[in-house]
């Protein structure tokens, strides 16, 4: 039986969480007619399994982002991962994720209209911006390094993106999430199994849209694994920014860090929950989780979850969340170097985001970011 990654371990020894019913929305959704084949026999026998799972399930209401209903796309021609071979299929399923929801993640699976299967052998670059309502994308790093960004934004996007990074191997990869209209929804979901020795570094931006969701699970699953995850946001409008990062450790000597920040105007919201699982036998890892956020209006809010999951005794772990108004100090040193005060928190909010936006001049994408801060700032 294929084992499913899930979000949150529900099970303690022989004692087992109580789960709240799901709640879920009665809407028109797809059906078996609306399936399309893909012309790849192993990769449609594996898709028919998911549709049936699909069918099982309503998608779910999500009070926390005010998500209650939803306008399906019409289904459009299957693209995805029609190149996938018999190792591929494996890896799918041995790279099976609950995700931000199992229905979200089973939707991406079996009507993508965008996504492929890559093979990283060698230093390789990837842009990904030809993406689809729904997108699919398999990526299996073999050897070398790969630099991954990829662009989303669409108005309607729910797609999958996993990634097995082999020994030895390093991922450096940048999700840049920018909803053009306030009623764009963006749902994303990331699943990354690491081996032994690899490194992972990964940059998202979450800007636009009404509701902004990413979910990202890192599966730490070989000794001197490596993942450092940095997010970053910026809200505006009335848009709802939700981000679920988890870490996941069941090997020794690993090192896992989550260090989220961002930017907050008008009457948005972020909610950032940060999952840091330390499973037993992971003995000397070192979990670090944190997030701060800087508001710039009186109706922006700002609601952290950060968990840490121990069942490890020789373990470094800590979490940390805090928002705050822009640092009054800051804004002095600056007016005192002759910088009026507009200007001076304005270069405050910039500054926030200006690693990323040099990471992302290699690849001139640092637009993006300063696209969107324009219309937040002045």
């Amino acid at each position: 039986m294929t084992r499913i990654e899930k979000t949150l371990r529900l099970e303690h020894q022989k004692m087992r969480a109580i789960v709240p019913q799901r709640k879920v929305m009665d809407i028109q959704d797809y059906s078996v007619d609306d399936f399309r084949a893909s012309g790849n026999n192993l990769l449609d026998e594996w898709r028919v399994k998911r549709l049936s799972e699909y069918l099982t399930y309503k998608f779910p209401i999500w009070r926390r982002t005010g998500l209650k209903n939803l306008n399906l796309p019409e289904i459009m021609t299957y693209k995805g991962l029609e190149t996938i071979d018999l190792e591929g299929i494996s890896l799918l399923e041995e790279m099976d994720f609950e995700g931000s929801d199992r229905k979200f993640v089973l939707l991406a699976d079996v009507f993508s209209s965008s996504g492929d299967y890559i093979v990283v052998e060698n230093d390789t670059t990837l842009i990904i911006n030809d993406i689809s309502q729904y997108d699919n994308t398999l990526i299996d790093v073999k050897s070398g390094e790969l630099s991954l960004v990829r662009i989303v934004d669409k108005p309607f996007f729910v797609g999958n993106l996993r990634i097995k990074v082999r020994k030895e191997a390093k991922l450096n990869m940048y999700n840049l999430y920018v909803g053009s209209s306030s009623e764009d929804i963006l749902i994303s979901n990331v699943f990354i199994d690491s081996e032994e020795n690899s490194k992972i570094f990964t940059k998202d931006f979450y800007f636009g849209g009404k509701i902004n969701t990413g979910y990202v699970g890192v599966r730490l699953n070989g000794e001197n694994t490596f993942a450092d995850i940095r997010p970053f946001y910026l809200g505006n409008s009335k848009t709802v920014i939700d981000i679920l990062y988890l870490v996941r450790f069941y090997k020794p000597n690993s090192y896992g860090n989550v260090d989220a920040k961002g930017v907050l105007a008008d009457e948005s919201k972020v909610v950032f929950r940060g999952i840091m699982d330390i499973l037993s036998g992971a003995k000397e890892v070192e979990a670090h989780q944190s997030n701060h956020a800087t508001l710039i209006s009186l109706k922006a809010k700002v609601d952290a979850i950060p968990s840490l999951m121990v069942d490890e005794n020789d373990v470094v772990a800590s979490h940390a969340a805090s928002s705050s108004p822009i640092d009054d100090s800051m804004v002095f040193y600056l007016m005192s170097r002759g910088i009026p005060k507009e200007d001076a928190q304005n270069m405050i909010v910039r500054g926030v985001f200006e690693t990323l936006k040099d990471e992302l001049k290699k690849y001139n994408l640092e637009g993006v970011v300063e696209n969107a801060l324009n219309s937040v700032v002045v």
